[in-house]
């Protein structure tokens, strides 16, 4: 099944609508699992501060999927605070797509393979599994965060969700910085495997039983210019 790989959803989805409409069916109902949270909330303050109608995050991400033609009532927020493991296994059963978006990528993995315990479930769906940003990065069985994206501001590894097992690495919210480009050469030069680098705007659709890969651009490939490998 497919794997839609996103920098920015809403930019995304805005230059490659029709692209994206092959894959997101009218009548598809979707599991939203906004848990890459800044800090630790709970069940209140995630409903009415974090993720409320009329927050900016609801509103992108909900407004986003309505615009691909999803109905709002096929739309299920999964509250990491107060469903609990049996209902959210139900949810992710039901639904036909897995929405993670983005934040915090060390908060949803806590959530999802510790509090939550639903890695193995995540890892082996044959749904469709939507990712922005950290979302995106976290289907990676290893992945890294460059100084500029990380709340730590440094450039680190971390472990993810192996959803994709490991075909390559990518970058979200590229920027044309010389130096920026040439940290990702040198990731993929180090680790002897490809880097693509998503910018707003960008998605890569991959087929995670096929192996096959689609760029929508803007995206670029760094491709390692030696063997070496260099253990993370």
């Amino acid at each position: 099944m497919y794997s839609l790989l996103f920098s920015d959803f809403p930019k995304g989805v805005e230059k490659h609508y029709l692209d994206i409409r092959k894959y997101i069916k009218d009548n598809y109902k979707v599991a939203v699992l906004p848990w890459a949270f800044p800090v630790e909330l709970d069940a209140e303050k995630f409903e009415n501060e974090y993720f409320s109608k009329d927050t900016n995050r609801y509103q992108r991400y909900i407004g986003a999927l309505k615009k691909l033609g999803i109905k709002e009532e096929n739309i299920i927020i999964c509250n990491c605070y107060k469903d609990d493991r049996d209902k959210l296994l139900n949810i992710l059963e039901d639904v036909d797509v897995i929405f993670l978006p983005g934040g915090n990528p060390e908060m949803m993995y806590q959530k999802i393979v510790h509090d939550m315990e639903l890695l193995y479930v995540l890892k082996h769906t044959k749904k469709i599994v939507v990712g922005e940003s950290a979302g995106t990065e976290l289907q990676l069985k290893r992945y890294f965060i460059t100084a500029k994206n990380n709340y730590y501001k440094y450039f680190a590894f971390y472990d993810g969700l192996g959803l994709l097992d490991d075909p390559f690495y990518m970058d979200v919210h590229t920027v044309n910085n010389k130096n920026y480009l040439n940290k990702l050469q040198k990731v993929a030069d180090e680790k002897s495997k490809d880097v693509y680098a998503i910018y707003d705007g960008g998605v890569i659709i991959y087929n995670r039983d096929s192996l096959k890969i689609s760029v929508l651009e803007p995206v670029k490939k760094f491709s390692p210019k030696r063997s070496e490998r260099i253990n993370d």
